[in-house]
């Protein structure tokens, strides 16, 4: 990443929650996000998604008070779009196949985000005219067949204005960008009886069943994470619920 992305990467941190494990509660340590995770899930840094980032960090500041974005109880809308559904996807855990990752094309550079277990809205927008309308017009027209099977675009030409796009698109970046704060052109607004749009699949996601369980008073996991300087109580093989454990849930049990 080149050095003057590398000083923008400080202030594009993100904290998020998840649960435990695949049956887990909901975990009490958060993770940090940085924007070099955000490039290696996406695969390269580009202004769609710095522009995300900016968005995301917009509205968990207003949303979540800059707080965590808690992976298991949010669902979120975005255009369909590489770069917005990376950033979507990444920061929310919003998923297509369990429905908490909708897609609205009118959302343009923005977000739709939902708390699950409160029903709480918030969208964030990028302000109209931030970008420039050019880069814009160009990097449609670069992703539009239709203009070289025409012979309005030569393909010899499309070559050379992709690199000139690329410069345009970092420039802007560069200086107009990263010299703002996020808040200062993403306005987050918290909405009033919203319906998301329709999921596309929708399936069960059983890692966050379980993710409001109380922390256990008794038995506690080996890899529990030690919490202050006395740490945890340990579970011990040979213990009342390992031997409960060992007998099988109720319908093993009975069908052994």
């Amino acid at each position: 990443m080149a050095d003057w992305l590398e000083e923008a990467r400080l202030d594009l941190v993100f904290d998020v929650r998840d649960t435990r494990s695949a049956q887990g509660r909901l975990e009490m340590h958060v993770k940090r996000v940085t924007l070099d995770d955000l490039v290696l899930f996406h695969g390269h840094a580009c202004d769609g998604l710095l522009r995300g980032a900016y968005a995301m960090r917009a509205l968990g500041d207003v949303a979540f008070d800059g707080g965590p974005f808690d992976r298991s109880d949010l669902e979120v809308v975005s255009k369909n779009s590489p770069c917005l559904g990376d950033v979507a996807a990444y920061l929310t855990g919003g998923r297509l196949r369990f429905g908490t990752h909708r897609l609205d094309d009118s959302l343009g550079v923005g977000f739709v985000v939902r708390e699950v277990s409160t029903g709480r809205t918030w969208e964030v927008r990028e302000e109209l005219g931030f970008f420039p309308a050019l880069i814009g017009a160009w990097e449609a027209a670069l992703l539009d067949d239709d203009l070289v099977d025409s012979g309005s675009l030569r393909a010899a030409d499309k070559v050379e204005l992709i690199a000139v796009n690329e410069a345009r698109q970092w420039t802007w970046v560069r200086e107009v960008l990263l010299a703002s704060r996020p808040s200062d052109h993403y306005i987050v607004q918290l909405l009033e009886g919203v319906e998301l749009p329709a999921p596309i699949h929708r399936a069960r996601r059983s890692d966050v069943v379980n993710r409001d369980a109380p922390v256990p008073e008794q038995y506690v996991s080996p890899y529990e994470p030690l919490m202050g300087s006395g740490g945890l109580p340990r579970g011990g093989e040979g213990s009342l619920w390992e031997l409960r454990y060992d007998e099988g849930p109720p319908q093993f049990a009975r069908e052994r």
